[in-house]
């Protein structure tokens, strides 16, 4: 059902994740953010090796594997987002489904933002955290996300008309579909935002700046750009 006694919409959560389940990692904490405002979790496992399904399941989250055969997610990551917002958007029913990734924190109650007619999906800004949870880089193209909100929380059965439409790239291709119609509401950014854990660590950035420019013919100048900044 869509709807909570007393009519009020419900809200799904749905996270992808590939090897997330090291102490070291974020999933858990992920998790049991997202469930303190979903009504339902769920996590599509990128065929991970390790127990990132199992970390889900324990934590009560819907758990499934991926059936689309299209390579990893890394790089080829448009089959897995379709995927992924397909299920999302089935589960949510006329509620609203929020994108999430499993080293992304979400600050603010987006309960808030749905009780809404008006608006047919929300945008929200991120912040890339930096040596430290508490502190973000802004320099340069890391200054993009903070100042750029984009759509993150949805209403599937009303924001997209037809057959979804993607845009195929392998990285970057966007969490949602391209042919979103309705209000995109910008949740105030002081409130609402995300905390990108993604390169806290140096260990983790240097991990990702090899897996960006083993893939830089994907890459917009822009993109490329950011990519190559992460080794500064």
């Amino acid at each position: 059902m869509a709807y909570r006694p007393g009519g009020r919409l419900t809200l799904v959560t749905a996270i992808l994740a590939k090897n997330e389940a090291a102490p070291d990692r974020y999933l858990a904490r992920v998790i049991r953010r997202c469930q303190e405002f979903s009504d339902t979790v769920l996590l599509l496992d990128d065929r991970s090796t390790d127990d990132t399904a199992k970390v889900a399941t324990d934590l009560g989250c819907q758990v499934k594997g991926r059936s689309i055969l299209a390579g990893d997610a890394w790089g080829h990551e448009t089959p897995a987002r379709q995927e992924l917002w397909a299920w999302g958007a089935e589960v949510a029913g006329d509620g609203w489904l929020l994108i999430a990734d499993a080293d992304m924190l979400l600050h603010g109650d987006p309960q808030d933002l749905i009780d809404t007619w008006e608006c047919t999906a929300w945008a929200l800004v991120l912040w890339d955290c930096w040596d430290g949870e508490h502190q973000a880089r802004v320099d340069g193209p890391w200054g993009h996300g903070p100042i750029t909100p984009r759509p993150w929380l949805f209403r599937p059965s009303v924001c997209v008309q037809g057959l979804a439409r993607w845009s195929g790239r392998g990285l970057h291709c966007g969490h949602a579909p391209q042919n979103l119609v309705g209000v995109i509401g910008v949740a105030p950014p002081d409130t609402y935002f995300w905390s990108h854990l993604a390169y806290c660590k140096a260990t983790d950035r240097a991990v990702k700046h090899q897996q960006y420019l083993s893939r830089r013919d994907h890459l917009t100048p822009f993109e490329l750009a950011h990519a190559e900044s992460i080794a500064d």
